[in-house]
C-alpha cells in the first residue's frame, strides 16, 4: 500500500564518526527518543552519520536474506548496500514517487551525495511477455523500486543510515537486528558445472535468426542462453558477487533480493544511461571479441573487432536507436565519431558515447521506456525482435537484460542487466546472450557466449581452490578457464 507521505524526504546528519557498531547504536537511541516522544510526522526521515570504512559485501551478507540489494558503479566511486524496505513502489506514475523525486536544486556532483535518499531499481527484460516468466522468477517483481531501511553509502566518505517512516518502530528492529560485517565471504563447498546449453539447438535457433533476417522482417536479434551450476550447499550470493568483483571490477555490480534463498546478481559492463542533474550519457555496447594471451595479440584482436563489418553494422544498429530516441529528449546530442574499445577481463567490446542536455519535461521513468530494450540485448527493428525472442528462445529471461540501478531526485543511474546470474538455494544459473546479423555464425556465436560466461567459469575454480585451501586464488586468463570448462562441458553434455 501506498503510504501517506508529506513533502520530500528529510535528511538529518549526526555529529561523530564512531565504529559501524557504535554508529547503530547512536541511530538507535535517536529513533527511541522520538518513539517515546511520540513524534511520528507523515513524512520520510533520513538519519545518517558517517562510519569508519566498511567492506559493504561482508556487511551484506551478515544480515538475515530476504530483502537485500547492492549497487556499485562501474567507475568505483559510489557503492551502496541496503537492507529492508522503508517504501516501495510497483510503478513510476504513484504520486508519491513523484514527489520523492522531485528534482532538486543541489550542486552537481559527479556522485550522489551522502545526504541524498536513493531507490534502488530493477525491471524484467519483457515485463508484458505472456507465459515467458518461469517459476525461478516467481521471487522477483517485474518492476522494483525500494528505499531501503538501512543502508551504507561509500563515496568519499562512508555513512550509515536509516530511514524512519511513521513511528520509527520498523526502522529500529531493523538497527536491532543488525549483525558485524562477516570475517570472510565464502564460495559454497561443491561448486561445478551442472547443466549447459544444447550447441545443435543453439544453431537452430541462429538458423531461424538468419531466415528471418533474410527475409526483411529484423535486421537484428539477440539470442540467449544459459549455463547451470550447482553446490552442496547454500550458495551466498554476496561471496559470489565479491568474486565477480574481482575477476571483473570495471563494471556495474548489482544485487537485487526479494525473498530468503534467492537472488539476481551480475557485473555488467552496460551503461543503459547516466543522469547528473539534467545531463545525460549512454552508451552503445556492442561487437565482441576474445582478449589475447599477451598485449600484442589484445591489440590485434581490438584492431580485428574494428574492422570487423558484421561487428560494426552490429554496433551501428544500436547507436543509431540511441540517438533516435535521445535527439527529441536534449537540447543537443554529442556521440563519438567512431566507436572505441572497451576492455574486460575475458572480452572485449566496440563502444561508443552519446552525450546530452535533458529537457525538463522527460524524466527517468520515459527514458527507461523508450531506450529499453536497447538492440544491444533485444534486436531490431525493437519489437518484432521481441516477438522473435518470445517464439524461439525457450526460456524465461526474467531480470537478464532488463534494467537495474538506482534513482535519486539529482542522480541516476542505470545499467543493462548481462553478464548475470540466478542464485536459488544450491543452484546458480548464468546467462549470456549474442547479437545475430546478416553474416552471423552458429559456431562463432556459441563461442561468444561461452567467453561471456567465462567469469562465472572461473568463479568455480575459484570456489574448487578455496576447498583445497589455496587462499591466495589469482585471476585466472580465459584460455585457462576454456581449457577447465571444456572438460567439464564434455562431462556433463556428452559432446
Amino acid at each position: 500500500m501506498t503510504p501517506r507521505l508529506s513533502g520530500p524526504i528529510l535528511s538529518t546528519r549526526l555529529d561523530g564518526c564512531p565504529p559501524l557498531s557504535e554508529a547503530i547504536e547512536v541511530l538507535r537511541s535517536n529513533i527511541a527518543s522520538k518513539i517515546r516522544l511520540k513524534q511520528s510526522k507523515p513524512i520520510l526521515e533520513r538519519l545518517e552519520i558517517e562510519i569508519d570504512p566498511t567492506d559493504l559485501l561482508r556487511w551484506l551478507a551478515a544480515q538475515s536474506s530476504g530483502q537485500r540489494s547492492f549497487f556499485r558503479n562501474r567507475e568505483g566511486t559510489f557503492a551502496s548496500a541496503g537492507i529492508g524496505c522503508a517504501v516501495d513502489f510497483p510503478s513510476w506514475k504513484d504520486p508519491v514517487l513523484r514527489e520523492l523525486l522531485k528534482p532538486a536544486s543541489v550542486p552537481l556532483q559527479q556522485v550522489i551525495g551522502p545526504s541524498e535518499p536513493i531507490f534502488y531499481y530493477a525491471s524484467f527484460f519483457d515485463p508484458e511477455g505472456v507465459g515467458k516468466h518461469a517459476p525461478e522468477w516467481a521471487g522477483f517483481d517485474r518492476m522494483h523500486l525500494v528505499l531501503p531501511l538501512v543502508e551504507i553509502r561509500r563515496t568519499t566518505e562512508t555513512i550509515l543510515a536509516v530511514h524512519v517512516m511513521g513511528d520509527g518502530s520498523a526502522a529500529l528492529a531493523a538497527l536491532e537486528q543488525c549483525e558485524s560485517p562477516l570475517e570472510h565471504l565464502a564460495l559454497p563447498r561443491g561448486l561445478r558445472l551442472a547443466a549447459d546449453g544444447d550447441p545443435v539447438r543453439w544453431a537452430d535457433g541462429i538458423d531461424a535468426a538468419l531466415g528471418a533476417i533474410a527475409s526483411g522482417s529484423i535486421e537484428k536479434v539477440v539470442l540467449a542462453r544459459t549455463r547451470g551450476y550447482s553446490a552442496i550447499e547454500s550458495i551466498d550470493p554476496c561471496a559470489v558477487l565479491a568474486a565477480l568483483m574481482e575477476e571483473e571490477p570495471s563494471g556495474f555490480h548489482f544485487l537485487v533480493e526479494q525473498i530468503p534463498g534467492c537472488a539476481f546478481l551480475g557485473a555488467s559492463p552496460e551503461r543503459l544511461f547516466r543522469r547528473i542533474g539534467n545531463f545525460i550519457q549512454s552508451e552503445a555496447v556492442a561487437g565482441t571479441c576474445g582478449r589475447g594471451p599477451d598485449p600484442a595479440s589484445d591489440d590485434r584482436l581490438a584492431g580485428r573487432l574494428l574492422a570487423s563489418d558484421k561487428n560494426r553494422r552490429e554496433h551501428e544498429i544500436v547507436i543509431r536507436r540511441i540517438e533516435s530516441v535521445l535527439s527529441p529528449m536534449v537540447e543537443s546530442l554529442a556521440c563519438d565519431e567512431s566507436p572505441s574499445v572497451m576492455r574486460l577481463r575475458h572480452v572485449q567490446h566496440l563502444m561508443t558515447t552519446a552525450r546530452g542536455q535533458l529537457r525538463s519535461q522527460f524524466d527517468d521513468a520515459q527514458i527507461i521506456s523508450e531506450l529499453h530494450p536497447t538492440p544491444a540485448v533485444c534486436g531490431w527493428p525493437v519489437e518484432q525482435s521481441r516477438e522473435f525472442i518470445r517464439e524461439h528462445e525457450r526460456m524465461s529471461r526474467g531480470l537478464y537484460s532488463g534494467v537495474v540501478g538506482i534513482t535519486s531526485p539529482s542522480h541516476s543511474e542505470f545499467s543493462v542487466a548481462i553478464r548475470t546470474a540466478l542464485i536459488n538455494n544450491t543452484e546458480m544459473t548464468a546467462y549470456s546472450g549474442a547479437g545475430i546479423v546478416r553474416g552471423s555464425d552458429a559456431d562463432a556465436e556459441w563461442l561468444e557466449t561461452t567467453r561471456k560466461l567465462s567469469t562465472f567459469d572461473a568463479i568455480v575454480v575459484r570456489a574448487s581452490n578455496e576447498i583445497q585451501g589455496n587462499t591466495q586464488v589469482s585471476r585466472m586468463g580465459t584460455h585457462h578457464v576454456d581449457a577447465y570448462f571444456q572438460t567439464q562441458h564434455r562431462q556433463v553434455t556428452g559432446l
